[in-house]
C-alpha cells in the first residue's frame, strides 16, 4: 500500500481491506473488487468516487548525476531497472587442506550500469574489487565472445589451437550472480523456447557445463580472426 501514488485511492483500499477482515484474497478478488465499487461513497467518508480497477504504483529511482563539471553535477538520470551491462568474474586460489591441490575458485557479480557510470567517470575500471579486495579476471559484456575449454584443457591449463567453433559462445544478458548465453552461431532461436531454455538463452554450455565457471574470454580482430583474450594459449 505504501507504493500508491494516490493517497485518497489507499485510503479507500486500506477500509476495504479492513471490512475485510485484512484478507487481501477476499478483499481484492473479481468478486471483492466489485463490492468495493459498490460501496465506493461509504469507503470515501460519504464522497463519490470514481469505480477502480486499476492504481499507479511508484518506485525509488536509482538517479545518478550526468558528470561534475559545469552544471552536469545538478543534471541526473536514471537507469532503467534490471539494467546491468557488465557481468565481473573473479578467481581466486585457494589451497585444497586435504590434497594439498592449488584450486581456482570463481565468483560472479552483475554490476549496476549506475554503479558503472559512476565508476567510469572516476575514471576506474567498471567492475570493482570482491570482497576480498580482488579485481576481476575478465569482465563480460554482451555481445562478448567466450570459449568453453574441453576437460583435458581446463586440467592442464592449456587451451589447444585452433579453437573448436563449436565450443564458443555469446554473451547476452546477466542478473545477479547468473550469466546467460547462446552460441556464438546463433542469431535467433527458429522455435521460441524450445531450442535452449525458457528465455531462449542459456547458462549451460550444450556439453552440459557451467559456462561462467569454466569460460575464457575471446577477443575479434577487424578481420574475424578469433583469438584467446590475452593473446595467450593459456587459460
Amino acid at each position: 500500500m505504501e507504493k500508491l501514488s494516490d493517497t485518497g485511492i489507499r485510503k479507500i483500499l486500506l477500509r476495504h481491506l479492513e471490512a475485510n477482515g485484512d484478507d487481501p484474497n477476499l478483499a481484492f478478488s473479481p468478486d471483492g473488487i466489485e463490492r468495493m465499487n459498490r460501496n465506493l461513497a461509504d469507503l470515501n467518508g460519504g464522497k463519490p468516487h470514481q469505480p477502480i480497477y486499476k492504481v499507479r504504483v511508484y518506485e525509488k529511482a536509482d538517479k545518478f548525476a550526468v558528470g561534475a563539471a559545469g552544471n552536469k553535477g545538478s543534471k541526473f538520470v536514471e537507469a532503467a531497472k534490471g539494467t546491468n551491462l557488465f557481468f565481473a568474474i573473479y578467481e581466486e586460489e585457494k589451497v585444497d587442506k586435504e590434497t594439498g591441490k592449488v584450486l581456482r575458485k570463481r565468483s560472479y557479480f552483475s554490476v549496476p550500469l549506475n554503479v558503472a557510470i559512476d565508476r567510469l567517470k572516476r575514471r576506474l575500471p567498471p567492475a570493482p574489487e570482491n570482497a576480498g579486495g580482488v579485481p576481476p579476471r575478465f569482465v563480460l559484456s554482451p555481445g562478448d565472445l567466450v570459449y568453453v575449454p574441453a576437460p583435458e584443457e581446463r586440467a592442464s591449463g592449456e587451451v589447444r589451437q585452433p579453437l573448436d567453433r563449436n565450443k564458443i559462445y555469446k554473451m547476452v544478458s546477466c542478473t545477479g550472480y547468473e550469466c546467460h548465453f547462446v552460441p556464438a552461431a546463433v542469431a535467433k532461436a527458429i522455435v521460441d523456447k524450445v531450442e535452449f531454455e525458457k528465455l531462449n538463452k542459456m547458462e549451460r554450455a550444450l556439453t552440459g557445463e557451467m559456462i561462467k565457471e569454466v569460460c575464457v574470454p575471446l577477443a575479434v580482430d577487424r578481420l574475424g580472426n578469433v583469438r584467446l583474450k590475452d593473446g595467450r594459449d593459456r587459460q
